[in-house]
Parts: C-alpha cells; structure tokens; sequence
C-alpha cells in the first residue's frame, strides 16, 4: 500500500467519525437525546417562565394550536384537561417559556426528555404547595360564590366544604374540626407582618364575629407581583365571579391590610 492511499483511507475514517460526532445517533434511527415532540394544546394556556402559577406570564398559546415541546420539567400540579405536575417548554411568538403538560396532548411522547436546565422551582414548602393546589382545584373546576352551598375539594372522599370565602380556606386547609369564617379563623392562623407573607399565607380581616357575610373577606395569598410590595396575586372565592385568582393591591380595601399564617407551621 502507497503512502498516499494510506493518508486517503485515515482521511474517510476521521470524515466518518467527525460525522457521527456531528449527527450524533439519529444516524442510526436512535431519538436525539432531546428530541422534540408535537403537542396541541386543549384549551388556551399561558407561557410562563417558570413551572407554575406565581411566575411571569410570557403569552397565551390559543386552544387546538400545534406546538414543539422541547423538553419537559416537573413543577406545580395542574388539574385541566389533565392532571399532571410536568411542565413543557415551549416557544410561541417569538416567547419561549414554559406550559403545563394539563393543556397539551401529546400523542407521541418517545424521545421527549427531561430539560437540562430546570426552570425556576416554587421556592415553598410542600405543605404551602398543597395549600395552592387545593385552591386551584376549585378555580379550576370554576365553583360558583355562596354562603349557603357545600361542594366537595379534591379528596377521595368527597368531603364538603362551604363555597364562600372562608370556606375556600378551610378546604384549601383541609380544616374539618369545625365550620370556619373570618370570625373564628384565628383558632388556626395567627397575625404576621407584611414583609414576612409567603405564598400560601392568607390575607384578610379576621377575629371580629361582626366580619361575618359581606363584612369580612380572606383569600390565600400567592406571591407579590413587583419588588415594592403593593399588588399581589390571590387565589380566592368572591361574590360575583366565584372561585378565581385575581391581582390586589395591598391595602385598598377594609379587609387587605393584615396577612395571617397557619399556626401548624
């Protein structure tokens, strides 16, 4: 063998190599390690840029609309079309954020990994985490406002709650030792200052028996939406609209000056 055939044969083999490095496995029909998949969404659902309810909305994806979903990432449980904690990312309208898994069927997950940077995780604990997702049950399935109708909360047994304001909380809470509204709440939450509210806390006018029906409100609170602390994001049961999540702003109104927290935490 001449010397130049030598260099022309060692030429091919490293073309071959630097091919496989570049194309990785989809050369031999193996999914890219994060491969995308295509999703449509079954209702409209928001592009946020992180993996649950409390971070910045980006867009709104409409419903029936084809999407990739590049990876996904475990974050906030969602109850909508389905129930799931996986979030995906996406990118839509030039937006690339992250939607729950609850609003997109995929019919074909195969190759679709973990993302390998996680999105920003709820900074809480499970036990405040559990108190948002029980309260999103009720917003999700859009209970309507009464003071004088039970409904049941998201467990096995069918408990019933009350669906006003306060009884929100006692679900959210999963209180069941007694029937709760603003009046007899502080059995279980104590007062804290404004700096110290967390997500998963409760804000509202409690303590007074006179606060009964129209003239007390609570709602759980669900995280500030600008560093000086004058609006902030609510999940809550209120006349007129139901079981919704609203943005306040501190301080406006006879019942937002005072935030409170559960006394078992």
């Amino acid at each position: 063998m001449t010397i130049r055939s030598t260099l022309r044969r060692r030429i091919a083999a490293a073309s071959a190599t630097t091919l496989l490095t570049i194309t990785g496995a989809g050369l031999l029909g193996i999914p890219a390690a994060h491969a995308a998949a295509t999703g449509y969404t079954t209702a409209s659902v928001t592009v946020r840029s992180g993996t649950n309810t409390s971070t910045t909305a980006l867009t709104t994806i409409p419903a029936g609309v084809a999407v990739s979903v590049q990876c996904q990432t475990a974050g906030q449980t969602i109850n909508g079309t389905y129930s799931t904690h996986y979030w995906g990312k996406v990118t839509y309208g030039g937006k690339t954020g992250y939607v729950s898994r609850a609003y997109v069927r995929i019919p074909d997950a195969t190759g679709l990994k973990e993302c390998t940077t996680s999105a920003p995780a709820p900074d809480i604990s499970a036990a405040r985490q559990r108190v948002l997702d029980r309260g999103m049950n009720w917003v999700n399935r859009r209970i309507p406002y009464s003071m004088y109708n039970y409904t049941a909360g998201p467990d096995a047994d069918g408990y019933r709650w009350r669906t006003d304001c306060s009884g929100m909380i006692a679900m959210a809470y999963n209180l069941r030792d007694q029937s709760y509204y603003t009046g007899n709440l502080t059995s279980k939450f104590y007062p804290i200052a404004k700096s110290s509210l967390q997500r998963g806390d409760i804000i509202g006018n409690l303590g007074d028996p006179a606060s009964a029906g129209a003239a007390g409100h609570v709602v759980i609170f669900n995280g500030w939406t600008d560093s000086t602390k004058t609006r902030f994001r609510t999940i809550e049961q209120t006349g007129g609209i139901g079981a919704t999540q609203l943005t306040r702003t501190w301080g406006d109104s006879f019942w937002n000056k005072q935030g409170y927290r559960f006394r078992g935490w």
